[in-house]
């Protein structure tokens, strides 16, 4: 049984009170709007219908694995509403870091293309996207390679080209306390479409690098509050009084929305479940209850029979 203070969008004075409430609707993607290829049923149809209502929207993900123009395409091809100024991938946040703090030398990726492509808009040299060159024949327990000296950050996003060079390489810069250690997003797994089959997301490689390393990662995706300052820079009349998140993914969606002062949404499309969602509220531990939505449905379709 739910806790009283979560409200199931699934009537229509609780969806008109919920719409009347937002101006703004940051959404996040992978799990609430598609999931790799396939588009969430009603998803497209909802976001529309609440834009043709007035609202703004907000696509904010973490993934990096797609420039803004990349992922702006992959909306229109399911049929979403949008257009540029309003997406924010993690990839595009990045860039916006190392250009505000006048970022001056090479960036090691332990990631994909649309990490570097981002990069280079900003005239930012960045490598180490796709299989690593590096000869692997190393006897156990060893590895040599020559590092670039002109290196002077690793960004790590999702990387399903890793190997044992690449990670080698990105802890050797990191382990220089001069070498910015970036994490687009700490995300522990994706949304998959066999839901026995386990996507590790690029917490994992944070976390190994974090572990040989000693060092902390400076993460600019959600949860953190620079991912919403960026949606601010660019968006400077949104007022999170009045600005919804929602997302799939309990620990980073809900606890992004309660960091940044906004309302939460939850949809159970992606890697958040119902039961979890119940486990957090019934936790007495305040870091459990960041991660407890204000709102919930089973999918985003769920309230377009009331819009």
């Amino acid at each position: 049984m739910k806790p009283s203070n979560i409200i199931d969008l699934n009537d229509r004075k609780a969806v008109e009170d919920f719409v009347n409430r937002f101006d703004y609707i940051i959404c996040d993607c992978d799990g609430v709007l598609w999931i790799d290829k396939d588009v969430i049923p009603g998803a497209p149809q909802t976001l529309n219908k609440l834009r043709s209502l007035g609202k703004k929207i907000i696509f904010a993900t973490n993934n990096s694995t797609k420039t803004r123009e990349e992922f702006l395409n992959k909306l229109k091809t399911f049929g979403f509403v949008a257009n540029l100024k309003e997406l924010f991938p993690s990839s595009y946040t990045t860039a916006i870091y190392l250009q505000m703090i006048k970022f001056s030398g090479k960036v090691y990726i332990l990631g994909s293309s649309g990490i570097a492509k981002e990069l280079a808009k900003v005239h930012i040299e960045s490598f180490g996207v796709g299989p690593d060159e590096t000869p692997s024949n190393w006897s156990p327990g060893m590895a040599d390679f020559d590092l670039d000296p002109n290196v002077k950050a690793v960004a790590v996003g999702f990387d399903n080209q890793l190997s044992f060079p690449k990670l080698a390489k990105a802890c050797s810069y990191v382990k220089n306390p001069k070498c910015l250690f970036i994490a687009t997003n700490r995300d522990e797994t994706y949304p998959s479409s066999k839901p026995e089959v386990v996507v590790p997301g690029p917490g994992a490689l944070v976390s190994a690098i974090e572990t040989v390393t000693g060092r902390e990662s400076i993460s600019l995706g959600k949860p953190g509050t620079f991912f919403f300052d960026c949606i601010r820079y660019i968006h400077p009349e949104i007022d999170p009084k009045r600005t919804v998140m929602i997302g799939d993914r309990l620990t980073t969606d809900m606890v992004f929305g309660h960091n940044n002062g906004l309302k939460t949404f939850h949809v159970q499309t992606g890697i958040g479940t119902f039961e979890e969602m119940i486990d957090f509220a019934r936790s007495d531990k305040s870091e459990d209850q960041l991660c407890v939505p204000e709102y919930y449905a089973k999918s985003l379709a769920q309230i377009l029979p009331f819009l």
